[in-house]
């Protein structure tokens, strides 16, 4: 019976740590969790310590501010300095949105990719769902790494309305040249400097966990 409980234990440990870090990719209007860069993303950060959620929202191509929130919150477990946001276009306005209804005292971090805030020329069709977001960004001092990713040519989002939302949130912003709107169809089923943000910032939380287990483990 001894040898059952601590083989359980010992199993129930071994995942906790290999789940440590949750890094959840959230697609835009009209998308789907296999399109664009999403499939790469994953396949370069998964590992024993990184697990990566690509999360399927609703009926993309005719989006619910609620149903997809609420997606968001059926497939969050839970928020904390090894919880990391990636969201893309629409995707990014409705994460921010989320994360202003929660109760947090850290996120891990936030990149938002083609992010906007206002209303697009050439999609007034999701003018209502822009409007009805929450635009109170209030809890972006508990994001402990930041950035926006924008493209010059954006043929979406115009790169100031990314700018604008990017000031708002304090976020810095980094402006890839004739990069589209970061689709597939722009080439972009890669995304390096993105991954490699990831990496940095992921690392990052790793070094300071090993560093507190370390210290804990002097101190005993």
């Amino acid at each position: 019976m001894k040898l059952i409980i601590f083989l359980l234990s010992s199993f129930l440990l071994l995942n906790t740590t290999y789940a440590q870090n949750n890094v959840y990719i959230i697609h835009g209007y009209g998308a789907k969790v296999d399109d664009h860069w999403f499939n790469y993303l994953e396949e370069n950060l998964q590992d024993k310590n990184t697990r990566v959620v690509k999360i399927a929202l609703p009926n993309s191509s005719n989006p619910n501010l609620l149903q997809w929130k609420q997606t968001l919150k059926n497939n969050v477990a839970q928020i904390d300095q090894h919880t990391f946001f990636v969201a893309h276009s629409l995707g990014c306005i409705t994460l921010l949105d989320f994360l202003s209804e929660l109760d947090f005292q850290q996120i891990g971090g936030v990149v938002c990719v083609s992010g906007f805030s206002n209303k697009l020329a050439v999609l007034p069709q999701l003018d209502s769902y822009i409007a009805e977001t929450n635009k109170d960004f209030s809890f972006k001092n508990k994001i402990l790494h930041r950035k926006m990713f924008i493209s010059s040519n954006d043929q979406y989002v115009p790169a100031d309305l990314s700018i604008s939302l990017a000031e708002k949130l304090e976020f810095p912003y980094e402006i890839i040249p004739n990069a589209g709107h970061f689709l597939a169809s722009d080439g972009y089923r890669e995304f390096p400097q993105l991954l490699d943000w990831l990496q940095m910032v992921i690392g990052g939380v790793e070094e300071v966990g090993d560093s507190n287990d370390s210290a804990q483990n002097q101190s005993r």
